[in-house]
């Protein structure tokens, strides 16, 4: 009965220490584990009993693993513990039925801003390593419970090769980069895939984004083993792993050194230290440091070029597709950059831009450096401090952009405002020193970008004969008056479909141009529009319809201003007289189509330049014979008969 009452005890004793033991409330009795109990706590595990994933399945494994919780206890007992627990998750328990069964790893996911797969990760085999569960899910972060951070995934695909670089394989972008992702750089939107489409790598722009090469240094390896058979071993790279990660959960970064991933802020100016030759001479790199930067001028805000924003490196351009550079001062013939740089990024769009930004810069160049040699050569010594203060400051900007040598290549939009601010000394230097002398150095430059167009659209003030629907439009004017770029284009963001497109129809210029204006008679249409007054009045053999009409009665009063159609003629005259419009305009293009093969066919230059003027007459007027039919008619068989092409 004694026998039988204490197998009883032991039995219920025994049932009751297994249950109480289970619960993972019980873990936390070791103060060691109050860390890892809490950010269990706050996990997405927290539901999940402890030893679901601690115990493998099956009841031989769940004795086993009670074992070694007694063994550990054992050791918390007689105070022989670690600081630092050590536990095994097997895959087997992470797999097991109900929790993450193999059909659930399957398919992409959203990790962060990237896709990842688990299957080529765990499910197939990689060449010289195999990985596990609690290979990537760990908790290296100490409040983070089987956890995954971006270290783990960077140690893998970032670990050089023998040869000291990353491998292909498993370093190539796109494995994890969406190309249809947007991202934000420099404060506007940037689209990767027409980039790739037009076979940019991501290289060429995104340099230095892996720091560090995760090396195994053998102190590593002294701070857990004294076996010198295992340190033998510190040169098999395939046997370590299979050892520390597949067979034992050891962290990765308790071997290797961090390696760390992503756009790094930009490179800082280099600075001179005691020795270095830049601490008295001025070097060339420095210029263009500073201008890349956005910094170092006088009297400008700090301005970095978006490229200097984003990470671009100099070898992003600096390609040699556009030749080598002349040999320098550093004895070395170095790549140089050009337009087909430029068009390889960023697409035919861009051609021409880099034109106008050197144009831009060199104009202004040329026309400051006199004006302040002038005020050098007549500014004394005994100069008031304030006169000298700007002559120097004007002289330090001009010398940036100079000395950088690119003519704003790298940062037009930092250069021209350089430019703009030394002009301005120059000109505050001379009202200080002799006012009657004067100085209009800033008076040269364009109208201010209030926009953040010209940025990139630098020197296109200069574009007078941009054709706008037949005719010809002058940037420059519409900039000096006020116009701003968005009043006429597209404001979309750069990159996007229909960026800087024209958005404005001619018509509605009239609602800039016939305003009522202090400088401006509405009733005068011939001081802006003189080919149509021309031949309006036509000649007294051929005098067109200004003896009947004005303007306005067929136009409109401005600003509300129309283009007439052949149905609004028959509201003053009868029906037919659409009809004839129509006949008019029809025969008018078939012979300006004559007139315009005829040229093309003609070997004698005097007769085609007179044919010319006489079809440039017509098409100056642009209303197909409405204000001058027979003129219109006369001057195109004038034209033809002048060619030689018949009557």
């Amino acid at each position: 009965m004694v026998g039988v009452f204490g197998l009883f005890v032991v039995a219920v004793t025994g049932t009751v220490a297994v249950e109480a033991t289970a619960r993972s409330a019980f873990c936390n009795s070791c103060h060691i584990m109050g860390p890892y109990y809490e950010s269990w706590q706050h996990s997405s595990h927290k539901d999940v009993p402890c030893i679901e994933c601690h115990y493998e399945p099956g009841a031989v494994e769940t004795v086993e693993g009670k074992i070694g919780a007694l063994s550990q206890l054992a050791k918390y007992a007689t105070r022989t513990e670690g600081t630092k627990p050590w536990a095994e998750v097997s895959d087997q328990s992470c797999l097991r039925s109900g929790c993450h069964s193999v059909r659930m790893l399957e398919g992409p996911l959203d990790f962060g801003r990237v896709k990842f797969d688990h299957r080529p990760h765990l499910l197939e085999s990689r060449p010289g390593h195999r990985l596990r569960c609690v290979t990537c899910h760990a908790q290296v972060v100490q409040t983070e419970h089987i956890s995954v951070t971006e270290s783990v995934c960077f140690h893998c695909h970032f670990m050089p090769g023998a040869d000291g670089r990353l491998q292909e394989r498993t370093a190539d972008c796109l494995l994890c980069h969406e190309p249809t992702v947007k991202a934000e750089g420099a404060g506007r939107s940037f689209e990767h895939a027409a980039y790739l489409e037009r076979g940019v790598a991501c290289q060429e722009c995104h340099d230095r984004v892996v720091q560090g090469d995760g090396a195994v240094r053998s102190e590593r390896c002294d701070s857990c083993h004294g076996e010198v058979e295992f340190l033998q071993r510190i040169g098999e790279p395939e046997f370590l792993h299979e050892e520390h990660v597949v067979e034992h959960k050891v962290e990765c970064f308790e071997c290797h050194d961090a390696i760390r991933h992503g756009l790094q802020p930009p490179a800082p100016r280099h600075a001179s230290t005691p020795g270095d030759c830049g601490t008295c001479h001025v070097q060339i790199h420095d210029a263009t440091r500073g201008l890349y930067a956005g910094r170092g001028a006088f009297g400008v805000v700090e301005q970095p070029s978006r490229m200097y924003e984003t990470s671009v490196a100099c070898a992003a351009c600096h390609t040699g597709r556009a030749g080598a550079a002349p040999r320098g001062q550093h004895g070395g013939a170095i790549a140089a950059a050009g337009e087909v740089d430029c068009i390889h990024c960023h697409g035919p769009a861009v051609a021409g831009m880099l034109g106008d930004w050197q144009h831009a810069v060199d104009v202004q160049l040329g026309r400051l450096q006199p004006l302040l040699a002038e005020l050098e050569a007549a500014l004394p010594l005994d100069a008031p401090a304030e006169a000298r203060q700007h002559r120097d400051e004007a002289r330090a900007n001009l010398e940036l952009v100079a000395t950088d040598g690119s003519l704003g290549a790298h940062n037009v939009a930092y250069a021209l405002a350089a430019l703009r601010a030394g002009a301005e000394r120059i000109d505050r230097a001379w009202e200080l020193w002799d006012p009657a002398q004067g100085s209009s150095a800033a008076a040269g430059f364009p109208a201010p970008d209030r926009g953040g167009c010209l940025a990139c659209h630098a020197g296109v003030e200069r574009r007078e004969s941009v054709p706008h629907d037949g005719k010809a439009f002058a940037h420059g004017r519409h900039l000096a008056s006020g116009v701003e770029c968005a009043a006429c284009h597209a404001d979309a963001p750069q990159g996007r479909a229909g960026h800087g497109a024209l958005a404005v129809a001619q018509q509605q210029c009239s609602s800039c141009h016939h305003a009522p204006a202090a400088d401006r008679d509405l009733s005068d249409c011939a001081s802006c529009h003189a080919a149509q007054a021309g031949m309006l009045a036509g000649t007294e053999e051929q005098p067109g319809i200004k003896a009947a009409l004005a303007c306005s009665d067929c136009h409109g009063e401005p600003p509300d201003l129309i283009q007439p159609t052949a149905d609004q003629c028959a509201a003053c005259h009868d029906e037919s007289y659409s009809r004839t419009l129509v006949q008019w305009q029809s025969r008018v293009i078939e012979l300006d189509v004559r007139v315009e093969e005829a040229l093309r066919g003609t070997t004698d230059p005097g007769k085609a330049a007179a044919a010319r003027r006489s079809l440039e007459a017509v098409r100056a007027d642009r209303s197909r014979g409405a204000h001058n039919f027979e003129r219109t008619e006369r001057l195109l068989l004038e034209a033809l008969q002048t060619l030689g092409a018949g009557p």
